[in-house]
């Protein structure tokens, strides 16, 4: 027969390490914001169950207390795993004022009926603990949906160890099963234990989805990098084809970036490659997908859209960047970009095709003197005659003696 004594010693030294544990990698990334609220709920519990075994009191005291803080754990869990699976505050204070009210309510209840506050509070937990579950069931995040389901079980199951102590707690004292109560004390610390591990492991799965994310994003920019932006377009191409739907990739290239760099230095050039990385983010919808391929070469797929329809967004593209400035000392510096476009063709079923014609589309665009768009189906036609010339800064004095930039067009 299991000792009582042991197993409540082994129940708290479990609440103290998975309190350490959260509030340890907690401090260590602050990024993960609602593992500070999980660890907050560890804290408090455990602050809970060494208050009622070093400090006796008061019964009727001591219970209220204790019945405000198991709403209040319960609060916390709620606001940690709102921040796992929705990524977005509270617009309310519905929530935060609901659960003061309820606490409210418990410590009247309690100094009316002894016992009244404990089954008010399990009540209202088990409340709490259904917007949870419901919030967890539908979690935002693709990577969490495993974890986030797990610990919905988990609180379920939770839940109705609590009814079950309600119901033994509603029920005469000379009534009262005194196995059943054992078991759903036991069985509340047995899940308490289950919890700790599961809040470990909505960390650990929040860790490895930003692992995954940040092995696919371009540091300088913060846009995909190739590898990603590769898995991306394929499965595009494959849903394009089954759907029927129109396709295409703008492939866009920097104009003398290189130059640039040696002129200017290194510096301004990353500053420019942000700049145009946050144009094109601000050019995107929810469903299309841009990256930094590497150096000064970037790509966009537009699934939905004809070559025709991103002509278009290509064009805007092209007019903001060349109205940029990157001020560097007295000067102000302007860059342009060149764009080459593709579509999908009936049949493909593979993105490679596509670019291989955007890349050729760029390179004509490149050819036909930079700082323009460029449809590959339209490269067999006339190029246009128009020919931009590379454009210098200039240092001239102003008016109030200061130093202003001109530009000067220098025929090649």
């Amino acid at each position: 027969m299991v000792d009582v004594h042991s197993f409540v010693l082994a129940g708290f030294v479990s609440q103290a390490t998975f309190a350490m544990t959260l509030a340890l990698l907690a401090w260590s990334d602050r990024r993960t914001r609602g593992t500070r609220w999980l660890a907050a709920a560890c804290l408090l519990q455990l602050v809970a169950s060494a208050a009622h075994v070093i400090l006796p009191a008061d019964r009727g005291i001591s219970e209220s207390a204790g019945s405000c803080g198991l709403v209040l754990v319960f609060f916390l869990v709620y606001m940690g795993m709102r921040w796992f699976v929705i990524r977005r505050r509270v617009a309310s204070q519905l929530g935060p004022l609901a659960v003061s009210l309820s606490m409210l309510l418990i410590l009247v209840l309690g100094s009316v009926h002894p016992g009244a506050a404990l089954i008010a509070a399990r009540l209202i937990s088990v409340v709490v603990l259904g917007f949870t579950v419901a919030m967890l069931l539908r979690p935002k995040v693709r990577a969490l949906r495993a974890p986030a389901r797990g610990l919905a079980a988990m609180l379920m199951v939770l839940m109705s160890v609590f009814l079950l102590r309600v119901a033994v707690s509603l029920q005469p004292s000379n009534q009262r099963n005194a196995g059943v109560e054992t078991l759903g004390h036991h069985a509340t610390m047995v899940c308490v234990t289950l919890l700790g591990f599961s809040f470990v492991g909505m960390f650990v799965a929040e860790a490895k989805r930003r692992l995954h994310e940040e092995t696919r994003l371009d540091s300088l920019t913060g846009l995909r990098n190739r590898r990603a932006f590769e898995e991306i377009a394929q499965q595009e191409i494959l849903l394009a084809g089954r759907e029927g739907s129109p396709l295409t990739l703008l492939m866009m290239d920097l104009d003398f970036f290189k130059k640039l760099n040696d002129t200017w230095g290194h510096a301004l050039g990353d500053r420019a490659l942000r700049a145009f990385g946050g144009v094109l983010l601000t050019a995107t919808g929810s469903g299309d997908a841009v990256a930094r391929l590497g150096g000064e070469e970037f790509a966009m797929l537009l699934p939905g859209r004809s070559a025709r329809s991103a002509l278009g967004v290509a064009e805007r593209l092209r007019a903001t960047v060349e109205g940029l400035r990157l001020s560097e000392g007295d000067e102000l510096v302007r860059f342009t970009v060149s764009i080459g476009i593709s579509s999908m063709r009936p049949g493909e079923t593979s993105i490679d095709a596509m670019f291989r014609r955007a890349d050729q589309a760029l390179y004509q665009a490149k050819r036909d003197g930079r700082n323009r768009v460029t449809l590959a189906e339209a490269i067999s036609g006339p190029a246009p005659a128009r020919v931009v010339p590379e454009l210098q800064p200039v240092v001239v004095a102003s008016g109030s003696g200061t130093a202003t930039a001109a530009w000067q067009e220098l025929a090649g």
